[in-house]
């Protein structure tokens, strides 16, 4: 029997892990006609249907699903054994710009799931520190960033929306008491973060609390300097969910008040045009669609 043509299988499997023609298309720098082409080829040849099509979305059928995993895993061997016969063209490098916030609170702690999945893939990860301090732009394969609905780019798409929440030491209420409504907070030291100077003004109005002067308080240089500061009961800062969720699972950290009062912020993902032929940038990029999700 006559094997399928590798470009239809390729097509396929990237069709069906995105579940998605417009996906796979961007995963193989192909238009997605020329997606819907090769997979209708490939059901001709195979005399089955591989995709149910439904409105705006796909699924795999019986037959689609079964074959799926059959293709995947062989992709999967013919990678292994690539980089076990010529070890010399195994490293892919990936390098991902974000802020060192989300680095160092979220991608690092979890880089190691990726890391035993996919050992060949070298992440390298440049923070936006680095980039202004250098004053060269990154160039990047991926970007974690944040923006509002319509002015994220079209080549975008919207990772999740963080949750801003007042956080501190738990040693704090026993060493100043615990506010109980927003207003409260403006009796408190409070900690602001360079470059997110507005956020206790928004919280402050989101929470109807209004013309009043924001305290000073300690200003620092990044994220982590401020959860520092908290975790010593310095005073309050607006901690950003889920980048803080292992410091209040510990307890290091808790939420100031038990009602919510809450600002959000959307972070996206962008890929640099051109790249999506690569299929390592396809698999990291859905760990971090993982890790979001």
């Amino acid at each position: 029997m006559k094997r399928p043509r590798l470009n239809q299988l390729r097509t396929f499997e990237a069709a069906a892990r995105h579940l998605s023609f417009s996906a796979a298309a961007q995963d193989l720098a192909i238009s997605q006609s020329a997606v819907s082409q090769q997979i209708r080829q490939l059901e001709d040849y195979l005399g089955t249907a591989l995709f149910n099509r439904h409105n705006r979305r796909l699924s795999l059928t019986s037959a689609g699903q079964a074959y799926y995993e059959v293709v995947s895993e062989t992709f999967d061997r013919l990678d292994t054994v690539t980089r076990q016969l010529f070890p010399a063209h195994d490293r892919k490098t990936v390098t991902l710009l974000c802020s060192s916030s989300i680095a160092a609170l979220w991608l690092l702690p979890q880089r190691k799931t990726l890391q035993a999945s996919y050992p060949e893939i070298e992440l390298r990860i440049n923070t936006l520190d680095q980039s202004q301090g250098s004053g060269k732009p990154v160039n990047s394969d991926l970007e974690i960033y944040i923006a509002t609905e319509g002015r994220a780019g079209v080549d975008a798409e919207k990772l999740l929306t963080a949750t801003i929440t007042p956080v501190c030491s738990p040693g704090f209420f026993e060493l100043y008491g615990r506010p109980e409504r927003p207003a409260d907070l403006l009796e408190f030291d409070l900690i602001h973060i360079l470059g997110y100077e507005d956020d206790w003004h928004r919280w402050f109005r989101q929470s109807d609390v209004t013309r009043v002067k924001v305290p000073d308080g300690l200003s620092v240089d990044g994220s982590l300097i401020a959860i520092e500061a908290a975790q010593r009961a310095e005073g309050i800062m607006l901690g950003r969910r889920p980048f803080i969720d292992h410091q209040i699972e510990s307890g290091e950290l808790v939420e100031v008040f038990r009602k919510p009062y809450y600002l959000y912020a959307d972070y996206f993902l962008r890929q640099r045009a051109g790249s999506s032929g690569r299929r390592e940038i396809g698999i990291v990029a859905e760990w971090i669609r993982q890790l979001a999700a």
